[in-house]
């Protein structure tokens, strides 16, 4: 381990024991930092659209698990926050969490699903959506949900999971040993929100995809970082492992996901909707752009991401981002067609006996399986990479990221199902490889690479500015002085570097 991280680890030690309740409710994300899912993220399904079928068909099968052990689950887990995730992980992880017993990892828990909390706000500010209940003229089921609190806050995208599902990214990050338990379940406390009938589904799809997005760009806070290092120490001291001990495989998705549903099963009506609404854009701009992304090669995948940056990314301008590019894509691909081992299901379109021309490459995907969506895993497993390196651009990143899986939907190639559970894995296998050092160094190579990239190209806008006003001095970011400078520093005059001495 790097000692400046072993030094800083100990102060993080040290002070933890001290820290207050109020402490733990802080995001890793502020501001700007955060993804903004109003950028990225689609509306959600209007109530008198065709897609709407799916979310209400979960609600029927949401209303029918109540009265069993699985909805006193979901009631129970209708408490928000690190109160009831401590109660769920003591269970899981084998320990009793809590500020007092375990400081560290309570402390990352709450900031990380905190921070999974906050990737929501935008979209629940801007876009008002009605809650199930409301809508169904029913009253709020879960017991620790009230009517008052939630008529008036959006459905889309679910607060809930968006915190679960966040806490629990960081706690498999934290014991990667038992990450599939973990995972499941924070999947499992997204999933209680349908059955209370607090959400749509679609508001707990959504609300993965956030948190996934935000707490893979809080991977590169150096206070996110500090964190992670002390909980996963809290939590060998506890267990009595060694880090060796600490690694787990890959993440394992029969273990995380339920089984897709099948064609006769009466919730496969979103997938089936989903197919033909995707069907109706085919010949459209749309369909034209999921054409092209049937391609998975690295060439294409560089160029699709060079299109949302404001600098130019190329295996010769940016060879570290596009290495990094290139080495997801060939791991997330070799772990699909593993994940595809697992489940075989016929693709939409050779279910409803469609046939497509696109050379060799359709007739072999014709006899292969839909789930999960090849596409949308390594599509949105580079995009949440890219966003901790990328910063800048994140948004865009992300929103081509699902884009490129949405295609596959649009081809009829995956259901609506096949790309969700994708994009769910692709965000876990991306926080296991944030334990290989391969990739935490490909992905410092890249973020350095990046960041002087835009320097370089800020300064050459100040240096045209310069060139346009010679009179003006301005300051390598861009500010003006309309006389020489009288602090010593770098400055821009006349389309050249001065540098300004005491």
């Amino acid at each position: 381990m790097n000692q400046r991280y072993i030094a800083l680890l100990l102060i993080v030690l040290a002070g933890i024991a001290g820290m207050v309740h109020a402490d733990d409710n802080v995001s890793y994300l502020l501001g700007d930092d955060v993804p903004n899912p109003v950028a990225y993220m689609p509306l959600p399904p209007d109530t008198a659209s065709v897609v709407f079928h799916g979310d209400y068909a979960r609600w029927i099968w949401g209303k029918s698990m109540r009265n069993t052990p699985r909805g006193e689950q979901a009631s129970w887990e209708s408490r928000y926050g690190a109160v009831r995730l401590s109660t769920i992980y003591s269970d899981v992880l084998g320990i009793d969490i809590s500020a007092e017993t375990t400081p560290a990892i309570y402390h990352f828990m709450s900031c990380a699903g905190t921070t999974g909390a906050s990737a929501v706000v935008k979209m629940k500010e801007t876009y008002f959506r009605r809650r199930p209940f409301l809508v169904m003229g029913e009253d709020v089921w879960g017991q620790f949900d009230s009517f008052s609190e939630l008529e008036n806050n959006s459905s889309y995208p679910s607060s809930h999971t968006s915190y679960g599902w966040g806490a629990a990214l960081a706690l498999a990050q934290m014991a990667p040993c038992m990450q599939d338990t973990i995972l499941r379940r924070g999947y499992e406390y997204g999933i209680s929100r349908v059955i209370v009938g607090a959400h749509w589904q679609s508001d707990v799809d959504a609300a993965m995809l956030c948190a996934s997005a935000a707490i893979a760009r809080a991977r590169g806070n150096e206070q996110y970082k500090l964190d992670l290092l002390a909980a996963q120490e809290e939590f060998m001291q506890l267990k009595g492992i060694t880090r060796e001990q600490l690694n787990g495989g890959y993440p394992v998705m029969g273990k995380i996901l339920d089984a897709p549903p099948s064609i006769s099963d009466y919730w496969s009506i979103g997938d089936v909707d989903q197919y033909w609404a995707g069907k109706q854009l085919r010949d459209g701009e749309r369909g034209e752009t999921a054409t092209a992304d049937i391609s998975l090669t690295d060439e294409y995948l560089i160029e699709m991401f060079n299109e949302c940056s404001q600098i130019t990314i190329s295996s010769t301008e940016t060879p570290n981002i596009a290495n990094l590019i290139s080495t997801l894509k060939f791991i997330l691909n070799k772990e699909a067609t593993e994940l595809k081992k697992q489940i075989f299901r016929r693709r939409p379109y050779v279910q409803f006996k469609e046939h497509f021309k696109y050379g060799d490459y359709e007739w072999n995907i014709s006899m292969g399986t839909s789930y999960p969506s090849r596409h949308a895993f390594v599509g949105w497993g580079i995009a949440l990479a890219l966003t901790e390196v990328m910063t800048a651009d994140q948004d865009a990143v992300l929103k081509r990221g699902r884009e490129y899986g949405e295609s596959t939907m649009i081809k009829g190639h995956s259901y609506a199902s096949d790309v969700q559970a994708a994009r769910v894995m692709a965000a876990c296998l991306i926080g296991y490889l944030h334990d290989k050092q391969l990739i935490l160094t490909l992905l410092d190579y890249a973020k350095s690479e990046y960041q002087q990239k835009l320097e370089d190209a800020a300064i050459e806008t100040v240096m045209a500015q310069s060139i346009a006003n010679p009179a003006a001095w301005y300051s390598i970011n861009g500010v003006e002085h309309q006389e020489k400078p009288e602090i010593p520093g770098i400055y821009i005059h006349n389309g050249e570097k001065v540098v300004i001495s005491k």
